[in-house]
């Protein structure tokens, strides 16, 4: 055998894992459940805060939203600019995810614990949420196959 079929045997057997690898992260993805993907919504939105991105966290805002203080989708967007403007960077860690669904599993109340730093432009750190101090509700319903 030459050197140019061995590189055509290992492209093919690379090539092979890949569409293996592929097909599997579909099919585990296809095969988990809902509170699965909503994790993998949470963690989405860890990491918009993280690299302050307003547009990812204003896809996450349902168009409808409102809270018991009155705010409603631009004000929460408007705030979260404010707090992206304040802090010049933003860590967040989630201790944990409590996660309860409605029968249906299309409406979801999720508890979250986390520690979420703030460093402000003269890279001072303030904590904006404090692990078990810094529990904090949010209600989450399905609209059109989408977490909102």
């Amino acid at each position: 055998m030459n050197l140019k079929e061995e590189y055509r045997i290992y492209a093919g057997v690379i090539f092979g894992i890949a569409v293996l690898f592929i097909f599997s992260v579909f099919i585990a993805d296809r095969l988990s459940g809902e509170e699965a993907h909503l994790r993998r919504f949470i963690l989405k939105g860890k990491r918009a805060v993280e690299e302050k991105n307003i547009f990812a966290c204003a896809d996450m805002i349902s168009k409808d939203y409102s809270d018991k203080y009155g705010n409603d989708r631009q004000g929460l967007i408007y705030a979260v600019q404010e707090v992206f403007n304040y802090y010049k960077r933003i860590f967040v860690h989630i201790e944990a995810i409590k996660i309860k669904f409605d029968d249906f599993k299309t409406s979801a109340d999720v508890e979250i614990v986390a520690l979420v730093i703030g460093y402000t432009h003269q890279n001072n750190a303030e904590k904006i949420l404090e692990g078990e101090k810094g529990r904090f509700r949010i209600k989450l319903d399905k609209i059109d196959k989408k977490w909102y």
